[in-house]
């Protein structure tokens, strides 16, 4: 690759009355003389997606230090991270299966292609249950990429059943039958935490052929009851961090209309969810895909009072 593509979140610097950040700045190999100082609009978090020219460095290791400025003029503890830096354009790739050296595959793909590995997988000697694929990449001067493994699971024929639990609890999981092409839904079956504050959900589904999928996970957020909107109570915010779709579901002792939007960290309304009628157990999902990525508040407004929690937009 020609150029470093360096894609980091970076979030307000813990500094005692910090302020938004306005600034970044970067520099290579640890040479802070050379820094390159970029402004912003000022804003509570930075998510810096971008290409950092590298034009000026020789091919092989490198280190690229990150720095953060907030609008009182006080820099964040840079981070630093290592890459490599090559003039030549990826050509072919190579796979691995199961840590076998003697399973090594290798084919061409051109510059800028997107291949799909699923297609190319060679996997009809393996077993039906948990299995391991390494790939790395090679470009037109002969080097290869860091290796990247992942696990998947071979021919486990269509899905018959699911089992989830809550944080560590396995022994407490509970399992259900589902049929192919069905739908679970998690939000509404998920069963009530025994405190308030974060929880991590694990869900992982069977098949006919009696094998288990890679065990899938998320964090979301309980609160037993909020002074704010009395008569609410056992509020399940799912997932938190969230992707496209952010769910909640809560107990309402009453008939009652909810107001319900999203704003950002400054207080600015970003995103308008509109009313909510609930009664008893309800839950309710909303499309956030449209957000950037970022931190963000979801305010409810109840009769009297208005409610807001925060949660990450990934």
């Amino acid at each position: 690759m020609k150029t470093a593509l360096l894609s980091l979140l970076l979030l307000a610097p813990a500094l005692a009355g910090a302020q938004q950040i306005d600034a970044y700045r970067y520099w290579y190999d640890d040479n802070a003389a050379s820094a390159t100082t970029s402004a912003v609009a000022a804003t509570p978090l930075l998510h810096l997606n971008t290409n950092l020219p590298t034009g000026s460095l020789g091919a092989g290791y490198h280190r690229v230090s990150l720095q953060v400025r907030d609008t009182s003029g006080t820099w964040s503890v840079p981070r630093t991270s290592a890459f490599v830096r090559t003039s030549g354009l990826v050509n072919s790739y190579r796979y691995w299966l199961n840590d076998d050296p003697a399973t090594v595959a290798t084919a061409s793909i051109a510059p800028g292609a997107t291949f799909s590995l699923v297609n190319d997988l060679a996997t009809s000697s393996l077993e039906r249950f948990f299995n391991l694929v390494t790939i790395q990449f090679r470009e037109s001067d002969g080097r290869y990429s860091v290796p990247v493994t992942k696990p998947f699971v071979r021919g486990s024929g269509a899905v018959n059943g699911y089992e989830y639990w809550t944080d560590d609890a396995i022994a407490d999981r509970v399992s259900g039958a589902i049929g192919p092409n069905s739908v679970v839904n998690l939000i509404a079956d998920l069963e009530v935490p025994p405190d308030t504050g974060s929880h991590i959900f694990t869900i992982r589904f069977s098949s006919v052929n009696t094998s288990w999928s890679v065990p899938l996970s998320s964090t979301y957020s309980y609160f037993t009851g909020i002074d704010e909107l009395p008569g609410i109570t056992d509020l399940l915010l799912f997932p938190n961090p969230a992707t496209e779709q952010l769910g909640l579901r809560l107990n309402s002792d009453t008939g009652r209309t909810l107001q319900l939007e999203v704003v950002d960290l400054t207080g600015q309304r970003v995103l308008d969810l509109g009313s909510w009628a609930v009664l008893g157990s309800a839950w309710r999902n909303w499309d956030i895909s449209g957000l950037a990525n970022g931190a963000y508040l979801l305010r409810v407004t109840g009769e009297k009072s208005t409610w807001n929690t925060r949660f990450m937009k990934q």
